[in-house]
């Protein structure tokens, strides 16, 4: 794992790579991994520059689960606070089961997504818009689990790799949207049969999900730290 976690922190997988010089995002924009879309202001409001500061969303949970993981041991991360809580693996074998689950859908509509024709801002939709506000931590309220994401890994070593696979998964996907008109195609909800989403509306609810679960992770490490002291 050591190694793994070395070639990340070397930003093997940071957004900057991903885009030509003059399109690279701006320092700046490492805190929009804390909650803020592309669309409230923080970001240009240029298409390519909203991509870039997804990438930086998912690049900054990444970095941040790398900070809690690598100081912990695999025992550790594999214990439950509550028997009815996840543990640190669990959570992040969600996330890479989210994604999983997410990625096909959205290469389907990237598939037929159009070009766009104009310089212009992409949508999130208000459906959308609405879940990321509520998946946003601190959350309050806590949503079932449909079975096919429910976590299917107690071990840490696996639910780590997985959860890293999936990340770079997302970051391909959002690199391959570049040019595309994303917000003009849907999804469908995989936990909701009767939702859809645009799918840059949906890029932006897996960010959000992602730091809800974080949060979740630190929630977690904090009581396992309690329970020791």
């Amino acid at each position: 794992m050591t190694s793994r976690l070395a070639k990340l922190a070397g930003r093997s997988v940071s957004p900057y790579a991903f885009f030509p010089g003059s399109l690279q995002p701006r320092e700046s924009w490492s805190k929009a991994g804390d909650g803020v879309s592309a669309e409230d202001g923080n970001c240009e409001s240029s298409a390519v520059t909203q991509l870039a500061c997804l990438l930086q969303q998912y690049q900054s949970v990444t970095d941040r689960a790398i900070n809690l993981v690598s100081v912990r041991s695999n025992q550790e991360l594999s214990r439950r606070v509550q028997p009815d809580s996840w543990s640190v693996a669990e959570c992040l074998d969600h996330v890479a089961l989210t994604t999983r689950t997410f990625a096909p859908l959205m290469s389907a509509a990237i598939a037929i997504a159009p070009k766009l024709t104009v310089p212009r801002a992409l949508r999130t939709g208000r459906l959308a818009g609405l879940l990321i506000r509520a998946l946003e931590p601190p959350y309050r309220f806590r949503h079932k689990v449909i079975a096919c994401l429910v976590p299917q890994t107690h071990d840490f070593v696996p639910a780590w790799n997985g959860f890293l696979d999936s990340q770079t998964q997302l970051a391909n996907l959002i690199r391959s949207t570049i040019g595309l008109a994303i917000d003009q195609v849907s999804i469908q909800s995989p936990a909701c049969t009767h939702a859809s989403y645009r799918l840059y509306g949906a890029l932006g609810i897996l960010a959000a999900h992602q730091r809800r679960h974080l949060w979740q992770i630190e929630r977690t490490l904090t009581a396992l730290d309690r329970r020791a002291s």
